[in-house]
């Protein structure tokens, strides 16, 4: 027994090849993907994994030969985990435009922060939404489901198996759609509500010229968008909730 562990550690193009869907999975993978967390550590993880997980995965009879044949397998199984956490992604993706909608309508786009995930420079709505995504996310165990069908992809979806590429551009297409919808969602009571509030202020500004609309409507205008997307929270939460489950379930049922 010692000495077939042994050998299935040494299986150096297995390990390759488990590594390579894992760090596709963990680079969009909520959370684990974060620049807050070091890259050395990531790697780490995704090393320790595969390690874990090498010896109880085979590789088939028509393994790739040359180098070549197995740089395309790498990059195959990388394009699966990235799939594979794409999916999640585009949920965050979709609370992140929400949150800019909401923003941008209510004038608070011109104030940025560094969102600490990214880097980058965003709107101090979406880095809200999206850490608030991230606590739902782990709230659900979402992190747990997701690594657990990675996991299991590799019993249903054994390696260098071919992906139709008809079908993850389906896929991916899918999650696109499910992250815009799930952005509506989100922005739809806000944008809708300031929409009516710059239609009464357009009323306001034909009826009564002194009356300062362009000075004292900026200020209104983003108190009503505090006050309207605070009591439209837990219906942004239960959307981006259920968006959440049904990828969850879309990965079970496709990889296990």
């Amino acid at each position: 027994m010692p000495l077939d562990l042994l050998n299935a550690y040494l299986n150096v193009p297995v390990f390759g090849l488990v590594a390579a869907r894992l760090a596709g999975l963990i680079m969009f993978q909520p959370l684990l993907s974060s620049l807050a967390i070091p890259g050395n550590l990531r790697v780490l993880f995704v090393l320790a994994l595969a390690a874990l997980v090498t010896p109880f995965v085979q590789l088939p009879a028509d393994a790739p030969d040359s180098t070549l044949e197995f740089a395309i397998a790498l990059s195959s199984e990388l394009l699966l985990g990235i799939l594979m956490g794409g999916v999640v992604a585009a949920c965050l993706v979709g609370l992140e435009v929400g949150g800019l909608l909401v923003a941008q309508e209510s004038g608070l786009a011109y104030a940025q922060v560094i969102d600490p995930n990214t880097e980058n420079e965003n709107t101090v709505v979406s880095v809200f939404y999206l850490q608030l995504g991230v606590v739902v996310f782990l709230t659900l165990g979402g992190h747990r489901a997701v690594l657990g069908s990675c996991l299991r992809s590799f019993d249903t979806v054994p390696l260098l198996t071919a992906i139709d590429t008809t079908g993850g551009l389906s896929w991916f297409t899918d999650a696109l759609a499910a992250a815009f919808e799930l952005a509506v969602r989100v922005a739809a009571p806000t944008v809708v509500t300031l929409f009516l509030v710059n239609v009464a202020m357009g009323f306001i500004a034909r009826t009564m010229p002194q009356f300062n609309v362009v000075t004292l409507g900026f200020s209104f205008k983003t108190l009503i968008s505090f006050v309207i997307a605070a009591a439209a929270l837990p219906l942004a939460v239960d959307a981006f909730a259920s968006q959440l489950e049904r990828a969850i379930e879309w990965l079970g049922a496709s990889f296990g």
